[in-house]
């Protein structure tokens, strides 16, 4: 089973440490970390249990809950780390 970040455990860890990217605290390999990795088209995409794909939970061994929650920790973290690397770097990086 791949391993599972809450959002309660996203949320605080960037509260404590807000210049850290979120990409250091999703495990590799896992499902959340896969989501990240693909970019905005893919987490920003609806997450609802509802909207689980039926071949991601057998791949990945995750109810559509666990789903749900690991697409709002991946858009929470890549969010994160996009609005961090905008400061650090500036808008207008090519």
């Amino acid at each position: 089973m791949t391993p599972l970040v809450t959002l309660a455990e996203i949320r605080q860890a960037l509260a404590e440490n807000p210049d850290r990217l979120a990409e250091e605290l999703l495990p590799l390999g896992s499902f959340v970390r896969h989501k990240y990795d693909q970019g905005p088209a893919w987490v920003f995409r609806p997450h609802r249990p509802e909207d689980a794909d039926p071949r991601e939970l057998a791949e990945w061994e995750l109810t559509a809950e666990q789903w749900a929650e690991q697409m709002a920790v991946a858009r929470l973290a890549l969010r994160h780390d996009m609005k961090l690397d905008a400061l650090q770097e500036g808008f207008a990086r090519v």
